[in-house]
């Protein structure tokens, strides 16, 4: 433990976490639909991609195609992301 103890807390810090969605072939490269982000202060939407296109860098492709939503609405890529958020990354749709 950190000298100074606990600070006062009495119990276990939950991490503040954002739920990640992932659609179309955005889920089929990085392998599911969902995960959870841990939110730290001036996170952003376009950070949140980069850390997981690190992880999967085939993601990074797609970054000049993709739209970003942050709970259900079209966000811009530097919208600050909150705990509890919902952020969303969908891919271009082509249809006829």
């Amino acid at each position: 433990m950190a000298a100074g103890g606990s600070a006062g807390y009495n119990g276990p810090v939950m991490a503040m976490t954002a739920k990640v969605l992932f659609f179309g072939r955005l889920k089929e490269v990085v392998g599911v639909s969902e995960d959870l982000f841990e939110v730290q202060d001036g996170t952003s939407i376009s950070r949140i991609f980069a850390q997981y296109a690190e992880r999967w860098p085939r993601l990074a492709e797609f970054r000049g195609s993709v739209a970003a939503s942050r709970n259900r609405e079209f966000a811009a890529w530097e919208s600050p992301v909150e705990a509890g958020d919902e952020i969303g990354f969908l891919p271009p749709v082509s249809g006829g």
